[in-house]
């Protein structure tokens, strides 16, 4: 005892300390659950996404877990520039190790924000097409129609662009038909024509366009360009292509097969 009394140690100021950091930390955690709950119940009663409230209250609660140990830090005694300078360096090396994932959640805050898309939307981004599924923190879930599950990092989405197909409800489809030359086009066209008012699918306005788009090698290509609700963007894609066949078929439309002449060259002559 005589030789902690020489080394002039307080411990009771040091357990004081400690105790004050320990209670610091420990009102910190329960703040931050306290807010997490109270952000929860205030944030349901907005318009607000459920993947902009998570990250709210993500940000928030660990924003406040963060705040209380530097606290904690300081009532222990570490001089204030110490945990400044200290959370600055680790913040510089959290930014370089992480800057993809700081860009994927940068993007995440703008899509929430300004909502380019929603969950339940059809959408088009880097080739792959399908419905929306889930906004998380870095990524978002999209499910193609083959049920394959696409999760894409959103800084990704972001820098490629997408193609909104829901934001106005309808779809123009880019339809070609090809046919052989000796075949009647305004015939084919006057089919178009029909199977496009016949199906409830096909929308009255804008009216479809019919016309011969290209002048190919081996067969005249017809464009028939219908707008459809997007819900049955797919079904309609699926069904109008054998009815345009069958039709063809019936009427003597005749769709070719690739041509291609061949001259042969006799080097003896």
């Amino acid at each position: 005892m005589e030789i902690f009394r020489n080394l002039n140690i307080d411990f009771i100021a040091i357990g004081l300390r400690i105790l004050l950091a320990f209670i610091t930390v420990v009102a910190g955690r329960t703040l931050a659950h306290m807010t997490r709950r109270g952000l929860l119940k205030t944030l349901q009663k907005t318009d607000l996404t459920e993947s902009l409230n998570t990250l709210i209250i993500t940000l928030s609660y660990y924003t406040i877990i963060i705040l209380s140990f530097l606290l904690a830090l300081v009532i222990l005694g570490v001089p204030v520039t110490v945990v400044v300078t200290s959370v600055g360096l680790i913040v510089v090396v959290l930014a370089i190790a992480l800057q993809q994932s700081l860009g994927d959640l940068a993007a995440t805050v703008n899509f929430l924000l300004f909502k380019p898309f929603v969950v339940g939307d059809i959408i088009e981004t880097s080739r792959i097409m399908g419905v929306v599924r889930e906004i998380q923190m870095f990524s978002t879930v999209i499910v193609s129609p083959d049920h394959k599950t696409h999760v894409l990092p959103n800084s990704k989405i972001q820098s490629a662009g997408l193609a909104n197909y829901s934001k106005i409800g309808t779809i123009r489809l880019d339809l070609s038909f090809g046919i052989s030359y000796e075949s009647d086009v305004d015939k084919a066209k006057e089919i178009l024509a029909r199977l496009l008012a016949e199906d409830e699918r096909v929308l009255a306005e804008p009216p479809p366009q019919i016309f011969v788009q290209n002048l190919a090698d081996s067969q005249v290509e017809i464009a028939a360009w219908p707008f459809v609700q997007i819900a049955d963007f797919l079904a309609f894609r699926k069904d109008i292509t054998g009815n345009v066949k069958k039709a063809f078929d019936e009427a003597g439309v005749v769709i070719p097969y690739p041509q291609r002449d061949v001259h042969l060259i006799n080097q003896n002559e």
